[in-house]
């Protein structure tokens, strides 16, 4: 049942001042300590807290492949130097709407619950989302499925003892591991003040126990990921072993974008966690389950830049002129999205060397409006009716050849080489470039800004001549080798242009030098840099960084380099995707932490 009217006003006042502050993240009282670890500060006793979720890594896009509103750079303490256990530190992590809504599903084994959390704002929450999610808190809560954890009738009589397995229970589901002491008080605290509440007629056992999960499940211990590890006198000074429960968290989280499932929260009641095998073992067997497929799809639309982000707009929002591009539509954005989360997936779990496969190969996944816009004439045809073919060689390989990406980097009327340089420079290749100059003119040139017919890639050389060389000499080829793909990712060799009201027709020339790290030398065109971007090891270390960036929700620290160069070191070999990311998932920087100063 769901409170109302004055029952509603008089619980609420009950959990915001009758239950106390006492939601709690490492020992220190939620609310009184507003410089608790991260910032955190809370009320539990009505789910109100501020806190910091962790800061996001990803460059420009502000969406970085595991990136988002997760992540920060630390530095170890320890030398990993004859194999010593390095880590960096601990994350404070606010789970992201779309994993908060997982969890609850999960917890109340409820297929259809779907909470709503709007895309977090910032780093630490907003009284605004503060109001939303004790909305969304007391709307699952009431009436839910989740008697299996109470050891007694809810529908029955008061029952304290039952009040309590409930409190044991689906605390320890909510928190992510059993509860500890004080939190048990608190809870029960917060029991007897709804049972004691000055309302005409008293709350029934059901409401109190509904009060109960409304409260846990807004509580910091739910909404956030917080570790704490504990000491292990074999372990070098400075470095904590992660508790099986705080393994089974990351890893599920990783895997899942959800809460440790039974058979992982067993494994961490029975030790099986405590050993790197027993994780390893663990993570192979949710890599199985579909909701990693989710999560290696959605890895692919971030790591290519297509959601929606303060710095860049989504895929199906970007604008495209209508009178150029009469062929775009929203059936042909969404199938874009989907090829290309389809072609990572695909490559990831496929055996072999996976990541070479993903930049070089010319499976597609069409429907009919994609299949019509890179020729295909023997593909479908409807719009969602969506097939596997095999594209022409000559015209693409890879998935940086393929529509969606072709058209997140793109004005509405052209292709844009030094979006697309940049995207590979930064985000393909790792390496750091400045942001331009605040004064610098960004507009993408027009035909019209020059004298005579020229290409869009003669405007941009143009452009970017004399000090913007600096970068552009390195972006620039990058880009260049893209020019055979328009605004809409079609194929081109001519482009077509329009000059004091006269159309013109000038080639496209897609040959490039290219100078940006191990990548040298000259390529036709971006099959040619596919080629080379396969071959290449900073693409291979690369694609390690960003997913430890997914999988530890920071960037890696100083002293986690030697046992990140040797993951490195591996995947160079086997370019295999899934095995990089179990090889991730059971390294000692997702096993120990960096004891906090």
């Amino acid at each position: 049942m769901r409170f109302a009217g004055k029952r509603r006003a008089t619980l609420g006042l009950v959990l915001m001042l009758g239950a106390g502050c006492r939601g709690q993240i490492e020992g220190a009282v939620a609310g009184d300590n507003p410089d608790g670890p991260r910032g955190v500060a809370a009320n539990g006793g009505g789910g109100n807290f501020a806190g910091n979720g962790g800061g996001g890594a990803g460059g420009d896009g502000g969406d970085g492949a595991g990136a988002g509103s997760r992540g920060g750079a630390g530095n170890g303490a320890v030398s990993c130097d004859d194999g010593a256990i390095a880590a960096g530190p601990s994350q404070l992590r606010r789970l992201q709407p779309d994993e908060y809504a997982n969890t609850a599903r999960a917890l109340l084994d409820d297929p259809s619950a779907a909470p709503h959390l709007e895309a977090q704002v910032g780093e630490i929450i907003t009284a605004h989302e503060v109001e939303t999610l004790s909305e969304v808190a007391g709307e699952l809560a009431s009436g839910a499925a989740y008697a299996r954890y109470a050891p007694c009738d809810l529908e029955g009589a008061l029952d304290a003892t039952c009040a309590r397995g409930f409190i044991a229970a689906f605390g320890k589901a909510a928190f992510r591991r059993p509860l500890e002491a004080d939190e048990e008080t608190w809870l029960i605290a917060v029991y007897e003040k709804v049972l004691a509440a000055d309302v005409t007629p008293a709350f029934t056992f059901r409401e109190t126990i509904d009060a109960l999960a409304e409260v846990m499940l807004q509580a910091p211990q739910h909404v956030y990921e917080h570790e704490r590890g504990v000491a292990d006198g074999s372990l070098p000074d400075g470095v904590r072993k992660l508790t099986g429960y705080e393994r089974a968290t990351r890893l599920s989280y990783l895997m899942a974008s959800s809460t440790p499932d039974a058979e992982l929260m067993a494994a961490a009641d029975d030790g099986e966690l405590d050993t790197k095998q027993g994780v390893r073992a663990q993570a192979e067997r949710l890599l199985d389950a579909p909701a990693a497929h989710a999560m290696v799809r959605a890895f692919a639309s971030s790591w290519l830049r297509l959601n929606d982000t303060p710095q860049h707009p989504s895929l199906e929002k970007l604008t495209k002129n209508g009178d150029k591009f009469p062929n775009d539509s929203d059936q042909l954005r969404t199938a874009m999205r989907t090829e290309s989360e389809h072609v990572y997936e695909r490559a990831f779990f496929e055996d072999g060397p996976t990541f070479r496969t993903l930049l070089t190969g010319t499976d597609a996944y069409v429907d009919g409006p994609l299949a019509q816009l890179y020729g295909v004439s023997d593909g479908p045809t409807e719009a969602g009716d969506f097939q596997w073919v095999e594209l022409p060689a000559d015209e693409r390989v890879g998935i940086f050849t393929r529509a969606a990406f072709l058209t997140s980097f793109a004005s509405a009327d052209y292709q844009s080489p030094v979006l697309r340089g940049v995207h590979v420079y930064r985000h393909v290749l790792c390496q750091p470039l400045p942001d331009p100059p605040a004064n610098v003119d960004n507009t993408p040139p027009e035909p019209s800004d020059a004298n005579t017919p020229k290409s869009v890639r003669q405007l941009f050389e143009t452009k970017t001549a004399g000090d913007c060389q600096s970068c552009h000499a390195m972006v620039n080829p990058l880009g260049f080798a893209f020019e055979k793909y328009d605004a809409l990712g079609q194929f081109q060799t001519t482009e077509s242009g329009e000059l004091e009201g006269e159309p013109f027709m000038v080639p496209v020339d897609s040959r490039a030098v290219l100078a940006a790290g191990d990548l040298q030398g000259e390529v036709a065109d971006a099959v040619d840099l596919s080629q080379q971007l396969a071959q290449s090891d900073m693409a291979h270390d690369c694609m390690v960084e960003t997913w430890f960036e997914r999988a530890l929700s920071r960037e890696p620290g100083d002293a986690e380099a030697c046992g990140l160069t040797a993951i490195k070191e591996e995947f160079r070999e086997t370019s295999n995707l899934r095995e990089l990311v179990l090889s991730l998932a059971s390294s000692d920087s997702a096993l120990f932490i960096e004891e906090a100063p």
